[in-house]
């Protein structure tokens, strides 16, 4: 928290009240849409100065933008939009951070309370938009009277951070935000957000437990998942990793967990044949802060040790997927630190033979890393290597639902630190853009987006969000004139004819620059080289055209 003092009480209207509250929960930047219904609040948080205000292009790219910034922060990221049309707008970025355990307060509004929930056709008249919220969200909240929207706020943004984050979201009817006359406790407020948010510890006797399973590995595994980076548990997963001498494997959302140079690192890719092969022949896993999706368990085929130790914020996520042997309920970070003091150190003899088992897992990998080079064909992996080469360890790396991203860059370019690793992780198209915005803004760096030409035509609008805001963000589009990836379903299990898949695309390059966006279009890999180095010297957007039909096919 910030140690701006505030005033015992301030007097105000409810826009002056939500303001505040953003202030005394440490919000530095709000994405928004302003509308009639919000300005209000905004007009408040302009007057104050304290808070930046990021304008978007859609509802949805507000949320993607402040998911992207919570993604890299690892802190409580807001948007605010309007009742009704706005809201629902909201709703794939609010779904997109739901899959993403992404702590996002949404500040929307409400009709009039004297035509809320009564039918008239109001504009904007949403009655169940509270409802439609809570599908997505951890909490959502409806104001009553104007003295309870401060209160709500900071409430709201401490159950967001707190265990699993989740969205949460409050709706404000506009007669309360413009009410005036209200005496708002500012020095509460703050002291309010501020008290610390208690973390869970597991319980000592179940860690007793599931170190002694642990201490009977011979090939142990570690898997990590987004719940290590979101409690800030990396340092912990490297200390125990040590003295298990165990590899760990990553999931998507783990990426960063452990730097992919590491000498323990086996990378995000569990599904190759080599490294089933080197899994199954593992005999204890330690799974930490992960769910076990779909993808990177190969639809749950991956054939995981029977002996599985869990440790997870989220107990319903627990033995959901595969059977647990020792369930750890608690927070990453404190979990791992227990564990690594309850492990037994291990015998010279264990020692050497873990450091051979650490070596066939290093071959796995590198055997999975050369299969996927083959797969993205020679042009894409010197692409993947050019970013690779030229971005800084810190620099964040944004992966739409996109071929080059599924074929390479889930296995080739290199994650090294937490949060510098973000993906469309509901895997639907279209976040990149924003999600790379907000990425950048937050970081102060340039965020480099992978992004195919179907998928940037869903954000397209918020590249006049990024050139306004002066966004630092390299957006690598790969234009193949459709939807790649559904003609390579339709090319394997069709009946050989493509539908609907082939799209008309615009010179992106030349669109970039109408927007005031610095831009180039590139038929080569080394010409792709040049442009990225070009890019992360200048303030700002590029946007990097590559010609997917100049390059090498790829053959995933």
């Amino acid at each position: 928290m910030s140690n701006t003092l505030f005033p015992e009480s301030v007097t105000g209207n409810g826009g002056l009240a939500a303001a505040l509250a953003l202030e005394a929960l440490d919000i530095e930047c709000v994405f928004t849409i302003p509308s009639a219904h919000n300005l209000a609040i905004l007009k408040a948080i302009g007057q104050r100065g304290r808070i930046r205000v990021v304008g978007c292009r859609h509802e949805q790219g507000v949320v993607h933008a402040a998911d992207g910034y919570a993604r890299t922060t690892g802190r409580l990221a807001v948007g605010i939009v309007s009742t009704g049309p706005g809201t629902a707008n909201a709703m794939g970025g609010m779904y997109e951070a739901h899959h993403a355990s992404s702590p996002i307060l949404l500040i929307t509004t409400q009709v009039e309370t004297r035509y809320l929930g009564r039918g008239f056709g109001y504009v904007h008249e949403a009655d169940n938009q509270a409802a439609m919220l809570r599908t997505v969200c951890g909490d959502v909240r409806t104001i009553e009277r104007a003295d309870e929207i401060a209160e709500t706020i900071v409430q709201l943004g401490r159950t967001a951070v707190r265990g699993r984050p989740r969205p949460v979201a409050v709706e404000i009817p506009s007669d309360l935000l413009e009410q005036a006359g209200l005496e708002i406790a500012a020095a509460a407020l703050q002291q309010d957000a501020a008290a610390p948010v208690p973390r869970t510890r597991p319980v000592t006797e179940t860690i007793d437990e599931a170190a002694a399973v642990l201490a009977t590995a011979r090939r142990p595994l570690i898997w990590a998942g987004g719940g290590v980076i979101r409690s800030g548990a990396a340092a912990a997963l490297s200390r125990l990793a040590e003295k298990w001498n165990a590899p760990i494997l990553t999931s998507r959302e783990g990426r960063g967990a452990v730097p992919e140079d590491g000498e323990r690192s086996l990378g995000a890719v569990a599904t190759t044949r080599e490294m089933r092969a080197f899994i199954a022949q593992c005999d204890v896993l330690l799974a930490v802060g992960t769910r076990f999706q779909q993808y990177p368990t190969g639809e749950w085929t991956v054939p995981f040790p029977s002996r599985l130790v869990h440790l997870d914020i989220d107990p319903t996520v627990i033995g959901r997927s595969y059977p647990t042997e020792v369930a750890l309920v608690g927070d990453a970070e404190i979990g791992l630190e227990m564990l690594t003091k309850a492990l037994p150190p291990l015998s010279i003899g264990e020692a050497d033979t873990r450091t051979v088992h650490l070596e066939l897992g290093r071959s796995a990998a590198a055997a999975m890393r050369e299969e996927k080079g083959l797969e993205a064909g020679r042009d894409q992996r010197a692409i993947c290597e050019s970013i690779n080469r030229r971005r800084p360890r810190d620099g964040v790396v944004v992966r739409d639902a996109t071929v080059p991203a599924y074929v390479w860059g889930e296995s080739l370019l290199k994650i090294w630190e937490p949060r510098t690793s973000i993906r469309s992780t509901a895997a639907g198209i279209g976040p990149g853009l924003p999600l790379g915005i907000g990425a950048g803004l937050a970081s102060r760096k340039h965020a480099i987006v992978l992004q195919g030409d179907g998928g940037f035509m869903l954000s397209l609008g918020e590249l006049a969000t990024a050139v306004q805001a002066a966004a630092p963000v390299v957006i690598c589009l790969f234009n193949d004139r459709g939807y790649q990836m559904l003609r390579n379903i339709e090319s394997r299990t069709g009946d050989g004819e493509l539908h609907d898949v082939d799209l008309v695309t615009p010179r992106f390059a030349d669109l970039a620059t109408s927007f005031g966006a610095r831009s180039t279009h590139v038929t080569s890999a080394a010409a792709f080289d040049t442009a990225l180095a070009e890019a992360l010297t200048v303030q700002g957007p590029t946007l990097i055209e590559i010609d997917m039909l100049s390059l090498e096919p790829m053959c995933p």
